[in-house]
């Protein structure tokens, strides 16, 4: 809609690539049924860690939109000056995002985030909360 009101090449290019980003994140994420538990996944940990620390959703933001994206237009700027030195640093940066999964799954860095028990606790009680969700959409509504 807004390349239709500047009608100009930029602006019907970034809405091309606006388009086509959404229908492949479609086709990627939605045919097959155990690709869909992905990112349903992570909205229930992003919920999960929001519900305990009021400030998460903010550094997710700031991470996932400011310093992600800072950190791979900075390893492009280092392919412009040398692509060896390039693909030295998009190296160094797989294998530090590589060990930080490592040890977040397999070393229990999650729990030492949030404790086991605490996520435990908090799922009965989102589990006790949608329980009487559906008995007040259950019971009969009465007309006055």
């Amino acid at each position: 809609i807004a390349s239709i009101a500047a009608f100009t090449h930029d602006a019907v290019h970034i809405a091309l690539c606006h388009l086509f980003f959404n229908i492949f994140g479609i086709l990627i994420w939605f045919p097959v049924p155990i690709m869909r538990r992905v990112p349903l996944g992570a909205a229930r940990l992003l919920g999960l860690y929001a519900s305990y620390y009021r400030g998460f959703p903010a550094v997710y933001v700031l991470v996932a939109f400011v310093a992600v994206p800072g950190i791979l237009l900075g390893v492009s700027a280092v392919f412009d000056a040398s692509v060896a030195g390039g693909v030295v640093v998009a190296l160094l940066l797989a294998a530090a995002f590589a060990g930080f999964e490592f040890w977040w799954l397999r070393l229990g860095g999650c729990y030492k985030v949030l404790s086991e028990e605490a996520r435990k606790e908090r799922q009965e009680a989102l589990e006790a909360a949608d329980a009487e969700i559906a008995a007040v959409e259950e019971a009969p509504q009465t007309s006055v």
